[in-house]
């Protein structure tokens, strides 16, 4: 969930006896944080990259955010759980390429991406915080990948609006209540074509963006596939939408519900 926090987010969901013993956990990281002015949760990890993993190593990397995120602080990172999708996605898209990632936070899914969609790819990441951009780019380089990663600082709105070229994957993971808006500003600008696949994490109903699931669902410019997956080192419900563009548009489906299929993990 990088960009910053969903403004529209229902905190109130946390405090279910699903959620509470990860929410009393976090919350009482962040105070004690605070109270240390501890620096940024992506600099503590970084820093931890840095200290623990193997240089040029991908997998080393993304083990060691993993074993931050379980052992010393909780990460809004993509997760490992969620490395079989992308996994899959890697065999739905060409070798070489191009990825839009909308959230950079402290690069866990840019190393996985690049890592997994091998040496052809090409992410472009991007996200409003300087701090995680640069922890990002330094984790990225720790990976091994930064040739094929570049990373742009700035508002998705803003950044989006000047970019150009073709996409064959746009992952969402930033601002919940700025999916819509930025999907349909890539759409404007012909950054994605037919085939083209859109991924949106945590569409689960604590993060509930529910304008941008009701849009790609009922456009009749996407064919939808609906994960059911967990928040990120946790077992806490959550889901994944998968939105392939099609080439034109079809008669939408009045509310219909998009195909609901296995865990992502």
């Amino acid at each position: 969930m990088p960009q910053g926090v969903n403004r529209f987010m229902q905190w109130w969901r946390f405090l279910h006896p699903s959620a509470l013993v990860f929410t009393l956990k976090t919350s009482s990281q962040a105070l004690i944080d605070k109270a240390r002015q501890a620096p940024p949760r992506t600099v503590q990890a970084t820093r931890f990259v840095a200290e623990h993993a193997r240089s040029g190593d991908p997998l080393s990397v993304l083990q060691t955010l993993d074993r931050f995120a379980r052992e010393e602080r909780w990460l809004m990172s993509v997760g490992p759980d969620k490395g079989p999708l992308i996994a899959e996605l890697a065999e739905r898209v060409p070798p070489d390429a191009r990825v839009l990632e909308l959230g950079s936070y402290c690069g866990y899914s840019a190393v996985m991406m690049a890592s997994t969609l091998g040496p052809q790819a090409n992410i472009i990441s991007v996200d409003i915080d300087a701090t995680a951009i640069e922890c990002a780019r330094q984790n990225v380089e720790m990976a091994g990948l930064s040739s094929q990663v570049t990373f742009i600082q700035g508002p998705s709105s803003r950044i989006v609006s000047t970019l150009t070229g073709h996409f064959d994957l746009v992952f969402l993971d930033h601002w919940k209540d700025l999916y819509k808006d930025d999907l349909q500003t890539i759409e404007e600008r012909g950054l994605i074509g037919s085939g083209s696949i859109v991924v949106a994490d945590n569409v689960g109903e604590i993060f509930a963006p529910q304008k941008f699931l009701e849009y790609v669902r009922n456009c009749g410019l996407y064919d939808c596939e609906h994960r059911r997956a967990t928040i990120e080192y946790t077992q806490v419900p959550d889901a994944v939408e998968i939105a392939v563009y099609r080439s034109a548009p079809v008669e939408s489906k009045s509310q219909a519900a998009p195909n609901d299929t296995s865990p992502a993990a």
